[in-house]
């Protein structure tokens, strides 16, 4: 049977610089005034031993914690009534639309083609199964370690900063 694991690692804020780029600043400096208000890090969802790409518009390690943490709170959700379907299509060029399907006690994922942000669609990735309660119980996984990670490196930011949409509902 398929397993599903979600991890995070490299947790990092940025702040905007004078000369108009970004500059990565350790999470500890969440809180601060002039830093962005977003967590940005390594996201590694894997599935049965492989490894979900393009997660991160500027690569591996630069994957918003601001937005998946809320999808993937919305998918578990959505999935949890017994026959949902969630779509998150972020809309960043060149990034792809992740489908979540529930079929009958499995979920199928799906990397497809953006309606918004013209990313393609992979071919390697359609229809992967695994059972939705592997799915819901590496969201909690992940949830509960996120927290940790970011009460450990930023103790004064981190609340003010996890999104409100970002709640599952009961099992």
């Amino acid at each position: 049977m398929a397993y599903v694991r979600i991890s995070v690692a490299d947790l990092w804020t940025y702040r905007v610089a004078e000369t108009g780029g970004t500059e990565r600043e350790p999470l500890s400096r969440l809180a601060e005034g002039q830093n962005s208000g977003h967590v940005h890090g390594t996201l590694t969802i894997e599935i049965a031993g492989r490894t979900v790409p393009h997660l991160g518009f500027f690569g591996p390690d630069d994957v918003c914690m601001n937005t998946w943490v809320v999808e993937l709170c919305l998918a578990a959700n959505a999935l949890g009534e017994g026959s949902g379907e969630h779509t998150f299509d972020e809309g960043e060029q060149g990034q792809p639309a992740f489908t979540f399907q529930r079929i009958g006690e499995d979920v199928s994922f799906s990397i497809n083609e953006s309606v918004l942000g013209g990313g393609p669609a992979d071919p390697e990735w359609q229809d992967v199964r695994f059972p939705y309660g592997a799915f819901r119980t590496a969201v909690v996984a992940f949830l509960d370690d996120l927290r940790e990670q970011l009460r450990r490196h930023a103790p004064d930011g981190w609340e003010p900063w996890w999104p409100h949409k970002a709640r599952l509902s009961p099992a």
